[in-house]
């Protein structure tokens, strides 16, 4: 069964320290940037990942879109990234959804854990997202030699290696 993340956008780049100059100087590069780190980590963790965008911050008409592995909406004039959010989890919650909802706000909060959704702070989340970036990077320095293949040398004993390995030389 697949698991969900939906991300209230605007509550995350508010939090989180890396974003306050940037959502300063150029607000749609913080979005990108957002977009870019759940894209990897939906990806790492196998979520399907959902980042919502309160649409008083932008000037655009509601609007889903598929950015790589990650689904990126802008609501409605007039509707929060809380109220889609909370839609969305209800719906969810329907079909017993593991749903996994990254809001900070306190009420959100309570209404994801009313119907049976998992909530994660934007703290715990920037935690959580920094360990998955560590783990990534530990994965790629593995030798790509030998990953997921079946040699016997792999399997044999040193005194036995040692010896084809003599035989080979004669």
């Amino acid at each position: 069964m697949a698991e969900y993340l939906l991300i209230d956008g605007y509550n995350v780049i508010n939090a989180w320290q890396e974003f306050v100059v940037l959502r300063q100087e150029n607000l749609e590069h913080a979005r990108e940037v957002l977009i870019g780190y759940i894209a990897e980590y939906a990806a790492f963790k196998g979520y399907q990942a959902t980042i919502v965008f309160d649409a008083q911050e932008v000037s655009t008409e509601a609007s889903l879109t598929r950015r790589g592995t990650v689904d990126v909406v802008f609501t409605d004039e007039g509707e929060t990234a809380d109220s889609w959010i909370e839609r969305k989890t209800y719906e969810l919650g329907r079909i017993h959804a593991k749903t996994f909802v990254v809001t900070s706000d306190y009420a959100e909060q309570l209404h994801v854990l009313g119907t049976g959704a998992y909530r994660i702070s934007s703290r715990e989340f920037h935690e959580d997202l920094k360990k998955a970036k560590k783990a990534i990077q530990e994965k790629m320095k593995q030798p790509a030699s030998g990953l997921n293949r079946n040699e016997v040398g792999n399997r044999l004993p040193d005194h036995v290696l040692e010896h084809f390995e003599k035989l080979r030389r004669k």
